[in-house]
């Protein structure tokens, strides 16, 4: 009994490590305010934007730490999948105001 009661206490704490680092992190609260950025910073930001989505879409749906959550902790694949919707809208609507203010600032296109 007390070993079926650490397995279950080992695989919890497992499943939340890896469920701490599965969605990738984005917050626009911390980056520079778009006014401020020239169009260098612009086109770089926007890169990197690309790629936090394009993970953030990898690791949503049918993916390989979904399969592990419904496996071993199945909430995790649920909260797996919303963090993951929340960085990708994130990262959209950030990209979406760089593209304006890159159209407003003459910025020549990616």
């Amino acid at each position: 009994m007390k070993a079926m009661k650490k397995l279950t206490a080992g695989l919890l704490l497992i499943a939340s490590l890896t469920l701490a680092s599965c969605a990738p992190k984005y917050t626009a609260a911390t980056a520079k305010p778009v006014s401020d950025m020239n169009c260098a910073e612009i086109k770089d930001e926007l890169g990197k934007l690309a790629t936090v989505r394009t993970e953030a879409q990898n690791k949503s749906g049918v993916s390989k730490e979904n399969v592990l959550f419904v496996l071993f902790f199945w909430p995790g694949a649920v909260v797996n999948e919303m963090d993951n919707r929340d960085v990708i809208a994130k990262v959209d609507a950030r990209t979406e105001e760089l593209n304006k203010a890159q159209s407003a600032k003459g910025c020549p296109a990616n």
